[in-house]
């Protein structure tokens, strides 16, 4: 990323370790537990087209055979027929073995993913640059700002990290009793958040 010309850099950080763990709560669980889902949801559909099947080709034979013996039609309507969720119950432990593969995959991605984050801060704008998959760089001039919040939840307070969000006039701040609002640039995972709070507020007034 290059600066513009009389653009100084103040502030590069990067998101602190913790990060990865409220991560593992938010993004690692969640995504593996949702690939379970779908996984198995799949499951269910093809166990259900296949015994449709063979409910059907079972009429056919019990047709052609019906001068069976009364015992043999007995036997034949007193079976048990398999229910389609009896998959789920016959597949749990590929189901979390699955949760568990889906979890270490996931967490390695993010593992990657947090060191291509980047917060910047300089003289003119703040600059948020990351991305694997897809390449980001979001760009706010101080001139458009509107709020910036600092904020913590219960693991991000045991881990001593922070998040701020910076707002602009399109994402005003979140207000009680409103709707919720995203903010225009998150630099989450903070350590030293007053830094970069201190920065944004000093430029946003000056450019008021």
């Amino acid at each position: 990323m290059r600066l513009d010309d009389g653009e100084t850099l103040e502030l590069d950080l990067k998101p602190d370790a913790g990060l990865l763990v409220v991560w593992f709560f938010t993004k690692t669980i969640t995504y593996s537990i949702a690939t379970m889902f779908f996984v198995f949801m799949g499951l269910f559909f093809i166990n259900t087209i296949n015994l449709t099947f063979e409910e059907s080709a079972e009429n056919k034979t019990e047709i052609v055979q019906k001068e069976a013996s009364a015992e043999i039609i007995e036997d034949t309507n007193g079976k048990e027929i398999d229910h389609p969720f009896s998959i789920m119950v016959d597949y749990w432990t590929w189901a979390l073995a699955l949760v568990i593969v889906s979890s270490i995959l996931i967490q390695i991605y993010l593992v990657y993913l947090r060191k291509t984050y980047r917060y910047i801060i300089t003289n003119r704008r703040c600059i948020f640059v990351g991305g694997i998959l897809k390449r980001i760089e979001r760009t706010v001039p101080y001139k458009k700002i509107t709020d910036i919040q600092r904020s913590q939840n219960i693991l991000e307070r045991i881990l001593g990290i922070w998040n701020v969000q910076v707002f602009t006039p399109g994402t005003a701040s979140m207000q009680v009793g409103q709707a919720k609002t995203r903010a225009e640039l998150n630099f989450d995972g903070l350590l030293n958040s007053e830094d970069v709070y201190a920065a944004i507020n000093k430029h946003t007034q000056f450019n008021e």
